[in-house]
């Protein structure tokens, strides 16, 4: 049900990439403003969570979800397309939160890890889905009918979670306000490490899949049915990351090693064709795939990380850790905006400065588990 759950938002971010372009041309704006659509997120359910329980939480903000949709089908101009698209964010944004918060309410240690691991091996399809989706409605029924599809299936989610979800929240002794249980948090080195580590892994995916639109179809020139197929091949990496990150024999240090050195190696190999002015579909997709891999080990072994010391701060801790990847996210998108689009050089970059953040946020904690 979380994985069901989560793929109404992975398919909101991603079902209309293929058609960005159409977006622009129906509101006679740039194609590159379409993609602030992409960079509206809001989200702070976890706190509320801790104290009211899941289920609550999820039903609010798939009703919020559902009135944004229909604003966003009926959206006269691209700026309420994107207003809409920012409060489809924040009630979407409980998907995110609840997908990081319940795993923690029933599993610790190992098995946590590979119940995190499953859930995004799981969680990884919708995107694989959403831009084929998307390319083929709006190619038969124009790109308003995208929108129509998200609503139908948010309305069959929203039934779903009141029909058969189960509260999971455990009952603490002292209920903490929200301002303390962020504190306690944001005030712990390892929670923020392993934070910062997931900014950076969700940064770079949504830098490319933010920029892919753009650079396949208004550079290179390709249609949208060529633009959304080729939009899903690296993210099979991310599912085998996800694997391979809840694969038995291999410890947590050495599967975040292997992750690490999987974004840097991708994000080098990216940003060297853009200093040559080099670009084709290949230039694009190979390091794509390899940063993807990486990334699809990083949510499940940086979520563990993050959220394993805090099960009565569950909600808070998955409202930050889903908030501030979001957020993160949404400001590299702002970025990839505003910088130049004619190339993968600005994308390279972004790629190499989130995984060098990635890098230097990890050596500390790799050093602390060496000592110990």
């Amino acid at each position: 049900m979380l994985i069901v759950l989560i793929a109404v938002g992975q398919m909101t971010q991603t079902i209309y990439v293929p058609v960005i372009a159409e977006i622009a041309a129906y509101f006679a704006e740039p194609d590159v403003a379409v993609q602030s659509v992409m960079a509206a997120y809001l989200l702070f359910y976890g706190p509320i969570s801790d104290h009211v329980g899941r289920r609550p939480v999820i039903l609010v903000g798939l009703i919020i979800y559902l009135i944004a949709t229909i604003i966003a089908i009926s959206a006269p101009s691209l700026k309420i397309l994107i207003i809409a698209s920012a409060l489809q964010g924040l009630g979407v944004g409980v998907a995110g939160v609840m997908a990081r918060t319940m795993p923690r309410d029933l599993y610790i240690g190992t098995v946590l890890r590979y119940a995190n691991s499953i859930l995004n091996m799981g969680i990884l399809v919708s995107p694989l889905l959403a831009p084929m989706i998307g390319g083929g409605i709006a190619y038969f029924f124009g790109w308003h009918a995208t929108y129509i599809f998200l609503f139908l299936l948010g309305s069959f989610v929203l039934i779903s979670m009141w029909k058969w979800l189960p509260e999971t929240c455990p009952p603490a002794s002292e209920k903490i306000n929200m301002l303390s249980a962020y504190y306690s948090l944001l005030s712990n080195p390892t929670f923020d490490a392993y934070l910062v580590i997931l900014i950076g892994g969700l940064a770079g995916v949504v830098v490319f899949e933010s920029s892919s639109g753009v650079l396949l179809g208004g550079v290179l020139g390709l249609n949208s049915i060529t633009v959304s197929i080729l939009f899903i091949l690296p993210i099979p990496a991310a599912f085998l990351g996800a694997w391979y990150a809840g694969r038995e024999g291999k410890t947590f240090y050495q599967l975040m090693w292997h992750a690490v050195f999987c974004c840097v190696s991708a994000a080098i190999i990216m940003w060297l064709p853009g200093w040559f002015g080099f670009m084709n579909v290949w230039s694009l997709l190979i390091p794509a795939g390899l940063f993807f891999f990486g990334a699809g080990m990083l949510f499940p072994l940086a979520t563990t990380g993050a959220m394993e010391p805090f099960p009565y701060l569950a909600g808070a801790a998955g409202a930050l850790v889903g908030g501030l990847q979001n957020v993160g996210s949404g400001v590299a998108a702002w970025l990839s905006d505003h910088l130049p689009q004619t190339g993968q050089f600005s994308l390279g970059m972004l790629m190499f400065a989130m995984s060098i953040l990635i890098l230097l946020c990890w050596l500390p904690l790799a050093y602390k588990m060496d000592k110990n």
